[in-house]
């Protein structure tokens, strides 16, 4: 199975999801993005992928910790 990637929803929030090129059943790709939920405030939000060397120790941890489905 595929592994998770560290994204960053429009609103800021950052969590884990499966992301494989041109595959998505959970999500609307657009482009380099995707409208997903996320699951940190619940809501329909525009996700993009974010270098785990973008964030500090303690975001990667949360963002690692908190998984979407395992649907990519």
């Amino acid at each position: 199975m595929a592994d998770y990637t560290i994204v960053q929803c429009s609103e800021g929030h950052y969590f884990s999801t499966i992301w494989i090129p041109f595959v998505s059943l959970k999500a609307i790709r657009l482009g380099d993005r995707r409208l997903q939920r996320c699951p940190v405030c619940r809501r329909f939000r525009s996700v993009v992928q974010i270098s785990a060397d973008q964030l500090s120790a303690e975001e990667l941890r949360a963002a690692e910790a908190l998984k979407d489905s395992r649907l990519p």
